[in-house]
This record gives C-alpha cells, structure tokens and sequence, in this order.
C-alpha cells in the first residue's frame, strides 16, 4: 500500500509538473502552435490595385506596368502578404504603384529568367473606399427627404451614435431600417480664363438609420459620422458609389480647372479630395488620370536688353507639370478628384490637362 501511494504521489508530481510546462510553453512559444491564417485583406485599403492572372509573375508584371523587369522587388516590398516571389496565385489582388512614383528598390535575385516578347497590355484598378461618403458637385440640389429638427438631447454638434428628429419634406419615404445620409450644400462660382462655372457643392456629413417613422416627423440613429452635422440639416438616399475604379492613365486631353477642395483649404496637396469643372458631358469619367498643370510666367529674353534701343522681348514658357490626379466621380458638369502627386502646392484655378 506505501509503494501505491507513493506511485499517486509520484503520478500527481508529473501531472502537475507537465501542466506547468504546457502553459509556460504557452506564453513563451505561441508560434509553435497552430495559428489562423491571416484574413486581412490589403485591398481593402485605398490605392492601385491589380489582379492576378493565370501565368503572371512578378517579374512580367514589373515588364507590363513600368517597362522594366528590374522593378519587380518593388512590387514584392509593397505586398507583404507575398512570403515568396516565385508563387503568385491566380485572383489575388495586389498592390501597385504608378509609374510617376518611386518603387523600392531590394537587392535580390530575380524570380524568373529574363521573358522576352510583347506583352499584352493590363488594366490596374483603384480601390477608395471611403468613396460612399465623397463629396460632388451638380447643377441643382438633390431631393432632400427632410432636415434634422432636433437632437434628441439638445447637442448642437451632431455626431456618432446621437438619435435625431427629422421632419419630411414629402419627397419620397424614410422608411425604417433604410439607411440614409446627412448633407449640407454650398455654391460653387467661379470664372477661370475667361470661363464661367456654377455649381451647388454636396458634402456629406453622416450616415443615418432610421428607427421609426410618427406620421409627422422621423427619429433616426447617427450610424456614421464624417463630420459633425447640425439642426437643419438635409437628409437625401444613400448615394451608393463603387469603391474600385478601373484605371485609364492616358484619356483624351481635357481642358479644365481646379474648383476647390473638398474642405475649401487654400492649398492642395497629396491625397486631398478636390473638385474640376468637367464632367460627364465632357467625357470625363471615373478612374482617369489626368495632369495638373501651373502658369509659368514669362520671362525677358535677355540677349534683348544687351543692344540700346531695342526692346525686351518676352518668351513664353511652358506650363509647369505640377502633379497628378485621379477622378473619384463624375457628374455631368463636374468631377469630384483625388489629388495623388504633387511636386508643389497645388491651388484653385490651377489647369488640367
């Protein structure tokens, strides 16, 4: 009976023992176990996108995109999910780069020999999604189903999750359940060379939800904010718009201007929203890429002024290339544009081409 028990005892001892090593072993080594593998989708995320075709490989994607089979580490450095450039798999979305911008440059072996021949040309892809709540600018005011009475509360800044009053305007039904959005408009003059432009901007403050409807108002639910909103305030349908664009880096010529920003800044930089005063009518559409050009004054030629009596003669100079956009949008009068590269600071008025 003492050896028995000792033999519990000595069971126990291992047990516990064995117990403990399984949880240090826990905390300390969690990549030895089995983990999930990773469900992040990096084309959720707003850039340029291809995707991957039966027979691809990088190095020929490098060749297609920026004629250079050398540029193809960039490509690799830019998509981390990629664990080994010699398998790339058929409807996998990648991330690119355009070819005004740098690539990465990684000292590594190529993936493949040299292929040579022509290849067929490829249509990249830009995915925006915050595209649903981007501003744009129309001829006239869109339908308002109705404008904010109240917070429920009182609170004069209206944000995430606050409950609103909402009185119809008769146009249409804000049905329960439905979701909508805030908006607030602003008019749009201006005159650039010699052309006049008006419009009525739309910037989209919230999303909104609708949680009942008494006959004689609506109470709805603030799903999303974007900025705050505020009483009298306008509701209009949900304005659903594709996030993924189909790129088309050279479209036809077009002559057209800067608006303004979105936010009405004095300056525009890299990745700001703007608006240009083309649109659909003059074939601008979604997914084009166009120049953005600035004045470059004249200047006197100066072998003129070296000879008395004869006057300076001024030599006009080419138009700066300052940076590069991407429409977003496009409505019939205008464009709403992101701006993607800029060399300097990019304002109103200033050319695209």
């Amino acid at each position: 009976m003492q050896i028995k028990g000792e033999t519990m005892h000595q069971m126990k001892w291992i047990a516990n023992i064995t117990g403990i090593i399984i949880f240090l072993t826990l905390i300390f080594f969690p990549t030895t176990w089995a983990q999930e593998p990773d469900k992040s989708d990096p084309a959720q995320e707003s850039g340029f996108y291809y995707t991957i075709q039966k027979g691809d490989t990088l190095w020929d994607l490098s060749q297609k995109f920026y004629s250079s089979q050398w540029d193809w580490p960039g490509l690799w450095e830019m998509n981390k999910e990629i664990k080994n450039p010699h398998w790339i798999y058929p409807g996998k979305k990648i991330r690119i780069f355009l070819k005004s911008e740098l690539a990465p440059k990684i000292p590594a072996a190529p993936p493949e020999p040299v292929k040579t021949g022509p290849l067929p040309p490829i249509t990249p892809s830009f995915t925006y999604r915050e595209m649903s709540h981007t501003g744009f600018i129309k001829k006239n005011i869109v339908n308002s189903l109705g404008n904010i009475i109240r917070e429920k509360d009182g609170n004069l800044m209206i944000s995430a999750n606050d409950i609103i009053y909402i009185n119809p305007t008769g146009i249409g039904r804000l049905m329960p359940g439905e979701i909508y959005q805030i908006f607030d408009t602003e008019k749009i003059k201006e005159k650039t060379d010699n052309r006049k432009f008006t419009g009525i901007k739309h910037l989209i403050k919230a999303e909104i939800k609708i949680l009942e409807h008494n006959g004689s108002y609506a109470i709805a639910v603030i799903t999303n904010s974007y900025r705050d909103a505020a009483v009298n305030d306008r509701i209009m349908a949900y304005y659903e718009r594709d996030t993924v664009l189909s790129v088309q880096e050279n479209p036809a010529p077009i002559e057209a201007n800067l608006l303004c920003s979105e936010e009405n800044t004095v300056m525009l930089n890299d990745y700001q929203i703007a608006f240009i005063d083309r649109g659909r009518q003059d074939n601008v559409l979604p997914g084009q890429i166009y120049t953005v050009l600035q004045k470059n004054n004249s200047a006197f030629d100066a072998s003129d002024t070296i000879w008395p009596g004869k006057a300076d003669k001024k030599v006009a100079l080419d138009p700066l290339k300052s940076g590069k956009l991407i429409v977003l949008h496009a409505e019939d009068i205008a464009a709403t544009v992101m701006i993607l590269s800029s060399r300097r600071a990019l304002y109103p008025g200033d050319m695209v081409n």
